[in-house]
């Protein structure tokens, strides 16, 4: 048997001494209860049926809208998909601005941000359609187009969050 130097270990085997372990796990098997183990009792929370109502609404009307977008705006399978990408930067400018003011300007009901941010800009926005849309042009050799596709993604949505979260806080400085 070969020596490769220092003693090598399973990924699983090799931890930062500061950091813990597990406990529910044995060292030597991931995949098994550590004999120590001792369950506990589950924790009951409480169902928040009004913000799942919230969620389920806004998403409900995000997808709608989203769907009525890319019907009026299709992209066909060598165009560069422009609803889709407007769709999501206008998200990430949407997010980026109603989150920061609802966390640092308005006290907002409790149910606004499960609906607006969680629920309507998360069907709002879509990377499913983004990675087909992707797969798409890539299988209809427009790679070049793919790879600018998703670039331009990543930095408009980028930039628009931040420019949402920029204008939020503008509007939180301004005398209200």
């Amino acid at each position: 048997m070969r020596d490769h130097g220092p003693e090598r270990h399973a990924p699983w085997e090799h931890h930062d001494e500061a950091l813990p372990i597990d406990p529910d796990l044995d060292p030597s098997d991931p995949g098994e209860p550590s004999p120590t183990h001792r369950p506990t009792a589950p924790v009951h929370r409480a169902r928040q049926h009004g913000v799942v109502a919230a969620i389920f609404v806004g998403g409900c009307l995000g997808t709608a809208c989203r769907y009525g977008v890319s019907v009026a705006w299709p992209a066909g399978d060598a165009g560069f998909p422009v609803a889709t990408w407007v769709i999501n930067t206008s998200g990430a400018f949407a997010l980026g601005l109603l989150l920061t003011l609802v966390l640092e300007r308005f006290h907002a009901p409790r149910s606004v941000q499960p609906f607006a941010a969680t629920g309507f800009l998360g069907a709002w926005t879509t990377m499913s359609t983004l990675a087909v849309e992707v797969d798409t042009l890539v299988r209809h050799h427009h790679a070049a187009m793919a790879i600018g596709y998703v670039t331009a993604t990543l930095v408009a949505g980028t930039t628009a969050c931040l420019a949402g979260i920029a204008m939020a806080r503008q509007a939180v400085e301004a005398p209200a």
